[in-house]
């Protein structure tokens, strides 16, 4: 099961935050929290809901796994990699094939 990594989602945040010129009063008025709450997001000491996680995934242009667990475009195939090694060995087969699948239905 997957945990969500706060600290980390915090740091991917403040990041964006930054890169876009943003302060944190700017963000939390935006995503509907106090200025507060958002500091204790940013720092990773508090734990947020869905709503409050796809409102901020929105407003700073991030999809929920680059927030979320910090898989982008430069690190997806390592991602996949430690997917495909969670699974038991011998359902990997059949992972690699359902991966085959879906991919088969973007190219």
């Amino acid at each position: 099961m997957y945990q969500i990594n706060y600290q980390e989602m915090g740091k991917r945040i403040h990041e964006k935050r930054k890169t876009l010129g943003l302060t944190q009063d700017k963000l939390s008025e935006k995503v509907n929290i106090s200025p507060s709450y958002y500091g204790q997001i940013e720092r990773g000491d508090a734990k947020c809901s869905l709503v409050v996680i796809v409102n901020l995934a929105t407003e700073l242009g991030l999809n929920l796994d680059t927030l979320i667990r910090g898989i982008d475009e430069q690190n997806a195939d390592t991602a996949l990699l430690e997917i495909l090694e969670s699974v038991p060995q011998n359902d990997q087969k059949m992972f690699v094939t359902i991966c085959d699948n879906v991919a088969n239905t973007f190219r």
